[in-house]
Formats: structure tokens, C-alpha cells, sequence
């Protein structure tokens, strides 16, 4: 990266930082460009308002996810949940700041719904599979696919959250978080009595 490039990247850092901690409304720009070493007037050469720089801020760094060739139908439901639920976590931990301000700015900036339904969901494979797994009566019916991506990765983002600011813990981080998450999930979705995908 070039200095241009570096000095961009350091102002949409800073920004996400306080927009998640103090909120969009509060954030001051000035405080932004301080914490860069820069002017303000140097900051709006990169980002024309301050509105644009929060759409930077929201931009999310995927977990590895899995090619779209990726054949899901091997695996049984359990090892289905448990990949998705993993790589969600992994996701939410990594972006923890991106879903502070998306969750918590979304009722006042609805273009940040916009970007949720854009680039946060986007049926990827293993979702995908879930979906035709419903369908076929192999996993407990949703109604509505999107509206239990958007549940399960608000519940994540809620624990996550409160974890890290009320307690000062990073369970995300761990094992039992993790199985305790996916256990949840493969109870709803799959249900005591369904049938396993074919090996």
C-alpha cells in the first residue's frame, strides 16, 4: 500500500472505532482526523462526508468461505450447522465493530440495511444446502431463510457483544462458546427426529 492508501485505511479504522464505541451521531470527524495525525480537510480528500465514511466503516471482512462449487450434500446435518455456525462466529469476532455499527445504526441510516441484504447475506453454499434440506422436509421448516440468517447472526452478534464490553470476555474465542452455539442451533433447526443426509 501506498501512503494515500495506508492514510485512507487509518481513517476508516479510527472511524469504525469510534463510531462503534460512541455512535455515529457522537462521533466528531475532528476526533477522527486527530486520532489519524491528520486535518480534517486532509480526511474529506478521501471520504467526501461523513456519511460516506460510515458506509467504509460497515464494509466486512469475510471469514474463509467455502468455493460456490463447494458439495455440501456429503456432509450430515450436524457437520452442516456446525461449519455454518463456525465460520459465522469467526466472521462476527473478526468484524466485531462492523456488526456494533450495523445492528445499532440500521434503525437511523437505513442504507445500512441496504448493505446487510447486499453483502452481509448472500446465501453462500452451505446455506444453500440448508435451504434444499428444508425444502425437502430433511430439517425443520423456516419459513423465511433470510429472516433466520439475520436471527442467528444477531443472536451471535448480542452475545459476542455483551461479552466483550459488559464482561471484558472474548468467548467467542472459545470451544465450548462455539458448541454451545452450534448444539442451539442444530436443536431448532434440525430437531430431535430428523434424518440425517445421506453419506
Amino acid at each position: 500500500m501506498n501512503k494515500g492508501e495506508l492514510t485512507k485505511q487509518r481513517i476508516i479504522e479510527e472511524a469504525r472505532a469510534l463510531f462503534s464505541r460512541e455512535g455515529y451521531t457522537a462521533a466528531k470527524t475532528s476526533a477522527i482526523a486527530k486520532a489519524c495525525g491528520i486535518s480534517e480537510a486532509a480526511m474529506y480528500k478521501y471520504f467526501g462526508s461523513k456519511k460516506e465514511l460510515l458506509e467504509a466503516s460497515v464494509v466486512i471482512d469475510f471469514a474463509a468461505e467455502p468455493k460456490a462449487a463447494a458439495d455440501f450434500t456429503k456432509h450430515s446435518n450436524d457437520e452442516l450447522i456446525e461449519y455454518y455456525i463456525n465460520r459465522l462466529i469467526t466472521t462476527i469476532q473478526n468484524n466485531l465493530e462492523q456488526f456494533n455499527i450495523l445492528f445499532t445504526e440500521s434503525l437511523h441510516h437505513p442504507e445500512l440495511s441496504d448493505y446487510f441484504d447486499q453483502s452481509v447475506y448472500r446465501k453462500s453454499p452451505e446455506v444453500q444446502e440448508m435451504q434444499k434440506r428444508i425444502e425437502a422436509g430433511a430439517m425443520n421448516p423456516v419459513a423465511d431463510i433470510f429472516l433466520f440468517e439475520l436471527g442467528v447472526t444477531a443472536s451471535i452478534w448480542s452475545i459476542l457483544h455483551y461479552d466483550r464490553m459488559k464482561l471484558g470476555r472474548e468467548d467467542g474465542k472459545s470451544e465450548q462458546f462455539r458448541k454451545e452455539i452450534v448444539r442451539f442451533i442444530q436443536y431448532g433447526v434440525i430437531g430431535a427426529s430428523s434424518q440425517e443426509a445421506p453419506r
